[in-house]
């Protein structure tokens, strides 16, 4: 984003609205196209659900940035000393720490479909991310010309209501039509989040209010209003509840007891809770076995862990890596090549035995140098000459004075040099 970026984005005589988005539930929302009848708090009441977006807001949240940039000869280096990098793994703001702030982040992106954040700049410098609730925000998308599109974002607080242009927002979005909305799992995926809360409501009910065992009483003859209602008040103070499940049902004079079959497996329940919770895993493009300790008991940790990094992890990593690189970078940062990264080789090196091998393989293989070798491990350099170890037994590539050295035999490029500048000066 340049300094005057802002001066792009002043509205036209021929604009209209074309979207009038509301992210949260209120009173108004039946006008807005956002609304939704399940509420944030009601999707994280269901047990799979709130699992979900923890495991994957706490995968994501732990990862860290980085920026790379290419040069004219392709070659690709990482900075490191960047204040942005300061804020993304570290401290966004003074109120709020890098991990809280990411995690907050995702959820809101997962459940809303957007996630915006409040850019504060000083000049050109980054100074501070202060993260919106997205169940607070209210998104206008103009339209000028029948193509030219642009947005305000207004937040509705305690404190009143404040308006934002693109420009002032990191703005992440999931599954957006027009760059400037998206749409969230408790919009599109409304159905299936009802039907968990019916499961979860008709279980509490059952253990709640149910008479076990479930039947009717057919008495010989009709009830007065009087001992209808006292029949009833007994009946419930021996028998209704979970806590007096399996008490022994004493019958009076005149009355009969017909067990009625409403047994959960009778019902299906159980099948339904089952589907359910597969349906949850494949809302979130998560591997079922992470919600559901009965599903795969024979399939490969190793293999649901590069199925989560691939269908679910890295396309949420994508969606924030754009984003930085359209709002946190200058102009001329992106023609000279820079680009925000995020490192999730940590999702798959589960141990320190296996983050070595993995390292290991590659400077074996010659993709990684010594030095970047022990980075990768967290160790410091020293004042040793970089390296990259190539096959021929062992070979070191030193590719600043592109020399090789080959210790078994002590052979180098400098040496033969040498021997063959003595041989011409005997000669």
């Amino acid at each position: 984003m340049g300094l005057f970026d802002f001066l792009k984005t002043d509205k036209g005589k021929n604009q209209t609205i074309e979207t009038n988005m509301r992210y949260g539930n209120t009173a108004i929302d039946s006008f807005f196209g956002g609304s939704t009848s399940i509420t944030e708090d009601e999707a994280l009441q269901i047990p799979s659900v709130s699992s979900a977006v923890d495991i994957i807001t706490g995968a994501i949240a732990q990862l860290d940035f980085y920026i790379v940039q290419k040069d004219e000869k392709g070659e690709t280096k990482r900075i490191t000393d960047d204040n942005r990098l300061f804020l993304l793994n570290k401290q966004p703001n003074p109120n709020m720490d890098a991990y809280t702030y990411k995690k907050s982040m995702i959820k809101d992106f997962l459940l809303y479909g957007a996630s915006n954040s409040v850019i504060e700049r000083n000049l050109n410098r980054v100074e501070a991310l202060y993260l919106l609730p997205t169940k607070q925000i209210e998104v206008k998308v103009y339209i000028e010309n029948t193509y030219k599109k642009y947005s305000e974002t207004i937040i509705s607080n305690a404190s009143g209501r404040k308006r934002f242009d693109n420009y002032d927002l990191l703005t992440i979005l999931r599954d957006s039509d027009d760059g400037f909305t998206g749409k969230g799992i408790l919009k599109q995926n409304e159905d299936v989040l009802k039907m968990a809360i019916n499961e979860n409501s008709y279980a509490s009910n059952v253990l709640k209010n149910g008479a076990l065992p479930i039947g009717v009483l057919k008495a010989e003859k009709k009830l007065s209003d009087a001992a209808f209602t006292n029949l009833k008040k007994s009946w419930s103070n021996l028998y209704e509840g979970s806590d007096k499940a399996g008490k022994t049902v004493i019958l009076e004079e005149g009355l009969d007891y017909n067990p009625i079959s409403m047994k959960p497996n009778d019902l299906q329940l159980t099948e339904s809770k089952k589907q359910t919770l597969s349906d949850i895993a494949r809302v979130f493009n998560i591997p079922e076995t992470m919600i559901n300790s009965n599903a795969g008991k024979y399939g490969s940790n190793e293999q649901n862990s590069i199925s989560f990094l691939q269908y679910c992890i890295s396309p949420i990593v994508e969606a924030i890596e754009g984003a930085l690189n359209v709002s946190l970078l200058l102009e001329d940062e992106k023609n000279q090549g820079m680009e925000f990264k995020i490192d999730s080789s940590k999702l798959l090196q589960m141990t320190r035995k296996e983050r070595a091998e993995a390292i290991g393989a590659e400077y074996n293989a010659g993709l990684l140098s010594f030095w970047e070798a022990r980075s990768e491990l967290d160790k410091p350099e020293t004042t040793h000459e970089d390296h990259f170890k190539l096959s021929l037994g062992t070979v070191l590539y030193k590719y600043k004075n592109d020399e090789m050295v080959i210790p078994n035999t002590m052979q180098s490029k400098a040496n033969l040099e040498k021997e063959k500048e003595l041989k011409d000066k005997g000669g």
